[in-house]
């Protein structure tokens, strides 16, 4: 005999212990309570809710599984949970890998930068010494123009009879004393020609170093033994510098290192 659920009122197939539209539990004892105390009625009255008495809930065959509609919810509720944490982990994963960029392009800018200060300063203070080596090179044309112009006189007051031993030998002691810091001039000019040689090669080396630095960059990271795994640029916050060994980045990730968070690896 077909039962009624007494929740929503739809039919209940004969053997099930579920109600398929609300999932309600019956027994079979209750199923016919309920069907000996229903009184049909006239067609168009409503019908009088009749007061039923519910019993325990028997387990009867085999285990009661759980309704279909909540297996599936739970399962729903699984995959979106799996996929939220995959999304979460993604973008985690992301925000790791432009932190560890912005950090990399931050240190090389700084390097780039203390390096473009140290060549600025350097051809400044040649383009300095270069006009102070000018100036001087004009007094020295200046002081040998006055030089010739005294020898001149001298020689023209030397033939003179008339002219008189007082201005000679005033002349002889301004033309020795302009020797004098012609010779002065001369040594200037050499010790500064000397520094802007020393400078130049010092740019050239500075230049030198520039292209090392950034090979050792681009090519060579240094590992700790620190037991992290990492291996770091030289500029790292993280490199200690205490006991390291240098390695290519390739032999590196062959050995199993990872680059540090910080600095990339110089990547």
């Amino acid at each position: 005999m077909a039962l009624t659920c007494i929740k929503c009122g739809k039919e209940i197939p004969e053997g099930e212990l579920f109600c398929q539209e609300c999932s309600l539990n019956l027994d079979i004892a209750a199923g016919e309570e309920r069907a000996a105390a229903w009184i049909p009625t006239p067609v168009g009255r409503m019908q009088k809710p009749v007061p039923v008495r519910r019993s325990a809930p028997q387990m009867v065959g085999p285990q009661v599984q759980p309704p279909r509609r909540a297996v599936g919810l739970k399962v729903a509720l699984a995959v979106v949970s799996v996929l939220l944490a995959l999304s979460l982990g993604f973008l985690a994963w992301q925000y790791g890998n432009i932190f560890v960029q912005r950090n990399r392009l931050r240190v090389q800018e700084e390097n780039l930068m203390v390096r473009a200060e140290e060549a600025d300063s350097m051809q400044k203070q040649i383009d300095d010494l270069t006009l102070e080596l000018e100036k001087a090179e004009q007094l020295l044309a200046t002081r040998a123009e006055t030089i010739e112009d005294l020898e001149r006189r001298l020689a023209g007051s030397q033939s003179s009879q008339n002219q008189s031993e007082y201005d000679l030998s005033s002349a002889q002691g301004q033309l020795d004393q302009l020797t004098e810091e012609n010779r002065q001039l001369l040594d200037m000019t050499e010790e500064l020609e000397a520094e802007v040689e020393e400078l130049e090669e010092a740019l050239v080396a500075t230049k030198s170093y520039v292209e090392k630095a950034n090979f050792m960059d681009a090519y060579v990271v240094f590992v700790e033994d620190n037991g992290t795994g990492l291996y770091h640029s030289y500029d790292c916050s993280a490199f200690t510098r205490s006991k390291f060994w240098a390695y290519s980045r390739r032999l590196a990730e062959a050995n199993g290192f990872e680059p540090c968070p910080i600095c990339g690896g110089g990547n």
